[in-house]
């Protein structure tokens, strides 16, 4: 019998579908250690890459999970597993353990998933990453459409990052985009600090339960704002119930608020949370509010509203502290040098592409 696995496609906070269907592969983490058959000893404990390396192949079949519904179902292309470095960043998820499969008959799965109830693991309640499927509750529902599933050509690969830049480097990027030398070099120590810090949390903080979202805040946006030229006058933290908000001028009203964060715990998916903070603009009547920033103190997300007075749905800059590039994956085509210097006083009225 044709084998059988389901493979989640990140969760609301994370979505990776589009990332799946477009480039017909499918990928999961942890990837940091590198190529699973070079570090062996480093995945031992994580199963289920194990199974995702050694026991998928060619023709098996895979389901494509986002939380209880299948949104795919693929046809594995070939025995080859690689890992893709292009994945090391995928909304904030290390994800290079990557196999190619070619996903077909989505509104086939959805005609048969019409309502909540008749989602295919409605009834489970923690559901592996990456698993076999062996449930005929699951299977008899799906398995006449596995016939449907045919070889073809496969659709391309996402182009290959750059390299993450080197602060040296990342300073005469920002002094070329007209930042000057002194903020230059503030931007940098804010950076490098920024790095220390979230290294100590990573390692220190969960035990204490740091940081909070408000100490992220504290630690480690204020102090990269300041150093791109905000002043403390111009920067609220807590302001009507918005994490942190920058004015163009005092007073520090409504009619001056241009930009606002909404921020959440270190480690935290950011995806769902912008209809969280376009609500804050609305009901706070923030009409000058040009941009709105998502981060979880190291990942920032930027979105811009657009000239007929509507947010664009996908984030327009990011910026990882931790892994500065001129490209991203998701959100693509993103710059983080562009980024930042539209996180400047001057720059929020500058559009992002």
């Amino acid at each position: 019998m044709t084998q059988v696995w389901q493979m989640a496609a990140g969760e609301k906070c994370r979505d990776y579908r589009n990332l799946f269907l477009e480039h017909d592969v499918m990928f999961m983490g942890p990837g940091r250690y590198g190529n699973y058959n070079d570090f062996t000893e480093d995945y031992k404990k994580v199963h289920q890459v194990h199974s995702f390396v050694k026991n998928v192949k060619k023709e098996d079949i895979v389901l494509l999970r986002f939380g209880y519904r299948v949104e795919a179902i693929g046809l594995v292309a070939d025995d080859n597993y690689l890992w893709n470095d292009t994945f090391d960043d995928v909304f904030g998820w290390d994800l290079q353990h990557t196999r190619r499969v070619i996903w077909h008959l989505v509104e086939e799965l959805r005609q048969i998933q019409k309502k909540e109830d008749e989602e295919l693991f409605a009834k489970r309640k923690q559901i592996p990453t990456f698993t076999a499927v062996k449930d005929s509750a699951i299977l008899d529902r799906v398995k006449h459409l596995f016939k449907h599933c045919k070889t073809r050509p496969l659709k391309a690969m996402p182009a290959e990052l750059p390299k993450p830049l080197k602060l040296d480097a990342l300073g005469e990027k920002l002094f070329a985009k007209g930042l000057p030398n002194e903020a230059v070099d503030k931007v940098i120590l804010a950076i490098q600090r920024q790095r220390r810090l979230a290294n100590w949390y990573e390692e220190h903080g969960e035990n204490s339960e740091r940081p909070t979202e408000h100490e992220a805040v504290a630690h480690m946006i204020l102090p990269l704002l300041l150093a791109l030229g905000w002043s403390e006058q111009l920067l609220a933290v807590e302001w009507h119930k918005i994490d942190l908000a920058a004015f163009w001028d005092t007073p520090t009203t409504k009619e001056n608020c241009c930009l606002l964060f909404e921020a959440k715990r270190l480690g935290h998916g950011l995806q769902n949370i912008f209809k969280q903070a376009t609500h804050y603009v609305e009901t706070c009547e923030l009409n000058e509010c040009k941009k709105i920033v998502l981060t979880d103190g190291i990942r920032l997300y930027m979105y811009q509203k657009q000239t007929d007075g509507k947010w664009k749905d996908e984030a327009v800059g990011y910026l990882n502290i931790k892994s500065i590039r001129t490209n991203h994956i998701a959100p693509k085509g993103t710059n983080a040098v562009d980024t930042i210097i539209a996180l400047t006083p001057a720059g929020i009225n500058r559009e992002l592409a």
